[in-house]
């Protein structure tokens, strides 16, 4: 599969042109959206990987948030709970499907394109036709696209499925953790700062972690635990370079390293740094 980068990016600044990028939001997600193509290119090259599926998982890190910029123009958060499923709607805006057109009575229609006319079967599956010219991969990348967010990964993968869906979840968590740190919690989670200095750590939450589990969304009650749901990415990391680039980074420890007036929850942080800092180290004697 011949991917032309060049074309690819184009067409994503051309599509992220129709939304408001002084919006945070918006610049977070478009930002994000290249970190992680970088990401993916990485581990993919740490692969040995061939040269047109190092080009593939870096596309796939350009794709995977398509529908993050709809979800914040009609609904104005990043929280799925609270608005839409926004690896499903990238895979409905890619590719066609229920989540294109089904917003609110305010919003209108995902962006058309300022280019030539389309014909209308390229209509009917969505906007990938902008990005490829070649639809070999098509089936590939609307999964991994589809399954970028999922808690667990269906059984039912082809081994080429699997390793470019792990290889995007990686870079995805990767640069997530970034966020974290960089950007203030208040613009991703629409949570006030203070409510994050004295909040508790929800006790199932507090077990996921302990067990080196990710973290189930729906155990997350309170601000610090959307934190920790996101530092328990770690235990979904799959290659070696991903760890290689989170230890590099720091990002992971700046986040453990909690800044907090809840007695109980500075305890608890001890506990997970503990946990987290042995997983890796683990992890890493391993590869």
């Amino acid at each position: 599969m011949k991917i032309d980068r060049t074309r690819v990016t184009r067409a994503f600044d051309e599509y992220t042109s129709h939304y408001n990028l002084s919006d945070p939001k918006v610049k977070l997600k478009y930002d994000h959206t290249y970190r992680v193509a970088d990401l993916a290119d990485d581990i993919a090259k740490s692969l040995a990987m061939s040269s047109g599926d190092i080009d593939l998982s870096w596309l796939l890190g350009m794709l995977h948030d398509i529908g993050r910029f709809e979800q914040v123009r009609r609904y104005g958060t990043f929280q799925d709970g609270q608005s839409v499923n926004h690896a499903a709607l990238s895979a409905d805006i890619l590719f066609g499907g229920p989540g294109v057109n089904q917003a609110d009575s305010e919003a209108e229609a995902v962006p058309a394109a300022k280019e030539a006319p389309v014909h209308e079967e390229q209509k009917a599956c969505g906007i990938i036709w902008r990005f490829l010219e070649d639809s070999s991969e098509d089936r590939l990348i609307e999964k991994a696209v589809r399954l970028h967010n999922v808690y667990h990964l269906p059984e039912k993968m082809t081994e080429r499925e699997y390793r470019f869906a792990t290889l995007l979840r990686d870079a995805d968590k990767i640069d997530i953790l970034r966020v974290n740190c960089e950007t203030p919690r208040s613009e991703i989670y629409d949570i006030p700062e203070e409510e994050f200095r004295t909040a508790s750590i929800t006790d199932e939450v507090l077990n996921d972690i302990l067990r080196c589990e990710n973290v189930d969304r729906r155990n997350s009650k309170t601000p610090v635990d959307y934190i920790i749901g996101h530092i328990g990415f770690v235990f979904g990391i799959v290659y070696p370079e991903s760890f290689r680039l989170i230890k590099k980074q720091g990002y992971l420890d700046e986040m453990m390293d909690y800044k907090t007036t809840n007695p109980d929850t500075a305890e608890k942080f001890r506990r997970i740094r503990k946990c987290v800092n042995a997983y890796i180290d683990r992890k890493c004697r391993a590869d």
